[in-house]
């Protein structure tokens, strides 16, 4: 059998893709930068509403599409393409934990946090050295300097997605759901 495209779905990842470059140029235009993850929070926020493959490539394209038009994150070195990697995990054990597993908000975006922090190292200790950096130095630093940034989504993610859902609900979107015994996670 075929299957269907739920445009709703597909929708909310291209709406939550857009605020995920939308979000950072907020904030590096208010100073506070990459340590505070603004590309997380609106990808961690649709990937609970999105199943599975449309919450990975919504964290694949949206800092390559963000590299793109607003030159953050940066090709040079390879930070873009990194995060491709990462956002596309994290927002896929976001979508997962959720959806398949039936975990709640806090433990999902736990397993999320972790895995994208464990891969993250794991890709600055493969693609750093290439670049002449010392990946221990850089991997230190990026998890220290992310801290704040994990703990606000810590904060802002549980308090926001019920409000998204009730907007969405309220306005007849459709969120990841089994209707009818059908199974949109192929």
């Amino acid at each position: 059998m075929h299957d269907r495209i739920d445009i709703s779905n597909l929708l909310l990842a291209v709406v939550f893709s857009a605020l995920g470059i939308a979000v950072p140029v907020l904030f590096h235009a208010l100073g506070l930068g990459s340590m505070l993850l603004p590309m997380y929070l609106p990808l961690a926020i649709g990937a609970f509403l999105l199943n599975r493959v449309n919450a990975a490539m919504m964290g694949f394209f949206t800092p390559l599409i963000s590299a793109l038009m607003t030159g953050m994150p940066p090709f040079y070195p390879p930070v873009a393409f990194i995060m491709m990697l990462q956002l596309a995990a994290f927002c896929l054990t976001i979508s997962l934990f959720t959806h398949r597993f039936k975990r709640g908000v806090i433990v999902s975006l736990a397993a999320a946090v972790a895995l994208d922090r464990i891969l993250m190292v794991v890709l600055f200790y493969l693609v750093y050295p290439l670049f002449s950096i010392d990946a221990r130095v850089i991997s230190l630093y990026d998890l220290v300097k992310s801290l704040p940034g994990v703990a606000l989504l810590f904060i802002v993610v549980p308090l926001i997605l019920p409000q998204v859902v009730k907007i969405l609900r309220r306005n007849s979107l459709h969120l990841f759901e089994h209707r009818r015994g059908e199974n949109h996670e192929h």
